[in-house]
């Protein structure tokens, strides 16, 4: 189950969630693809959920019509911090990435150690911690889009592939 939320022509007139687009520009995020379209997907590292969802994008992204910019958050295990400053601070980041959600589909304890994380991870997952927040959102995967229109809009929970393919479209899923 997924809920979707359109953020109308109001709030971006008033440059709320405008604004908020761009400030997601300024996270610590692992990008994969160099589609057109561009998401922002907040996960956590031992989240089963954002392991599907990162499995359900991968198509679109290897066929080069997306680009998905990883947003790790530490919400959901002691353990989170440690693998999400791992996997940003690897020199390798998607596949980093990958070899995690594999770990999380395969026996759900993840693909990556858990690391002490330097100042500046630290800094970042707690700065995409707060991006995160300010949705009003508590939960992952969370994915936010922004149509050609320059809608913004986000999808809380899990989504099937049709609300993906309906984004790359340029549409609201």
């Amino acid at each position: 189950m997924f809920s979707l939320l359109l953020f109308s022509g109001t709030a971006l007139a008033s440059g709320g969630w405008h604004q908020y687009w761009k400030n997601l520009g300024t996270s610590a995020y692992i990008q994969i693809g160099n589609g057109k379209t561009v998401v922002y997907d907040f996960f956590d590292p031992n989240c089963a959920y954002c392991a599907e969802a990162f499995k359900r994008e991968l198509p679109a992204i290897q066929a080069g019509q997306l680009s998905v910019r990883y947003v790790p958050v530490a919400i959901l295990t002691s353990s989170s911090l440690g693998k999400a400053a791992a996997i940003l601070e690897s020199h390798e980041q998607a596949h980093a990435l990958a070899l995690d959600f594999q770990g999380v589909m395969q026996n759900g304890s993840g693909g990556v150690r858990a690391v002490t994380p330097s100042d500046q991870a630290r800094a970042g997952i707690a700065r995409n911690l707060r991006l995160l927040l300010q949705t009003g959102n508590d939960i992952v995967p969370d994915l936010v889009f922004r149509l050609p229109n320059g809608h913004v809009g986000m999808i809380r929970g899990l989504f099937p592939v049709s609300a993906l393919d309906s984004i790359i479209a340029g549409q609201m899923p």
